[in-house]
């Protein structure tokens, strides 16, 4: 069996596939792009048919500047597209962070298109309903994003990685002990950053529309992340009592970039329990 790796263009967007078996979907989060999935397809090739997308905008490639607008709305079309136009027939959808949000959306109105989700800490709160939650969520999105946007108005990009990277891992000096190819991976997408800092609003999605998804969804967060993160996940778990809930011991936001086996071995115990006669 190959394992090779085939670069596809899907819509308007870069992929990488490698594998065989059930069509699976990795969509990344902010600062990255399909190369950050590069260990986690290689452990998953031989029992899966992956394929690790470039969210528009993402990435090194040009992008025109009259394209739609960045946000959640135009990645979800872009999604969308990108699974009609692969042909593979519904997918295992996985995302992590910013796209995250997209991929419980796309459970909730395009559910045709997909056999589970599994997402990783989803950013965005806007099924976060509980006032104390809610402030939790309010006040670290302060401490975690104030030093970021300071960094992006002055235009010092590599300083706004540094400072979302090190908020991200939990640590001060996170982003410079990671592997170089990580770091590279993230300063590659670094002129990303004003982007995000100016995107669109995200796609309305209530605790109602969560309670209201039939599919198989896992809701993934680590047991010792951020309340900016964490509360959003729990938020979300609370919504979906239909969903499983993977609580990762001592992880934190940063879980799938450093345990690599560890997260396709979770993706695996889920869609096993998802599907038990084969997905």
């Amino acid at each position: 069996m190959s394992m090779a790796v085939s670069e596809l263009r899907l819509g308007p967007m870069p992929g990488r596939q490698q594998g065989q078996g059930a069509p699976v979907l990795l969509v990344h989060g902010a600062l990255a792009d399909a190369r950050m999935w590069s260990a986690h397809q290689s452990h998953l090739a031989a029992r899966w048919n992956t394929l690790a997308v470039t969210l528009r905008y993402f990435g090194t490639e040009a992008w025109p500047d009259d394209g739609p607008p960045f946000g959640l709305a135009t990645h979800l079309d872009d999604l969308v597209q990108a699974i009609d136009a692969w042909g593979q027939g519904p997918v295992h959808l996985v995302a992590w962070s910013y796209s995250a949000h997209a991929a419980l959306y796309m459970a909730r109105h395009h559910a045709t298109r997909l056999r589970s989700v599994f997402v990783y800490e989803p950013g965005f709160p806007t099924y976060l309903q509980e006032p104390e939650a809610l402030a939790r969520f309010q006040a670290d999105a302060q401490l975690m994003y104030g030093p970021l946007a300071e960094a992006v108005l002055r235009g010092d990009l590599a300083a706004a990685t540094r400072s979302l990277m090190d908020a991200s891992g939990q640590s001060p000096g996170y982003f410079d002990r990671q592997p170089a190819e990580r770091r590279a991976l993230q300063l590659d997408n670094a002129h990303t950053l004003p982007r995000i800092m100016s995107q669109t609003p995200p796609l309305p999605l209530s605790a109602t529309d969560l309670a209201a998804i039939t599919l198989p969804v896992c809701i993934a967060q680590g047991g010792d992340t951020r309340p900016v993160f964490g509360e959003v996940a729990s938020a979300a778990a609370r919504a979906m009592p239909q969903a499983r809930h993977l609580v990762v011991h001592q992880a934190t936001h940063m879980w799938p970039d450093e345990a690599p086996q560890a997260f396709c071995d979770a993706l695996e115990a889920f869609w096993r329990s998802a599907y038990p006669s084969g997905a």
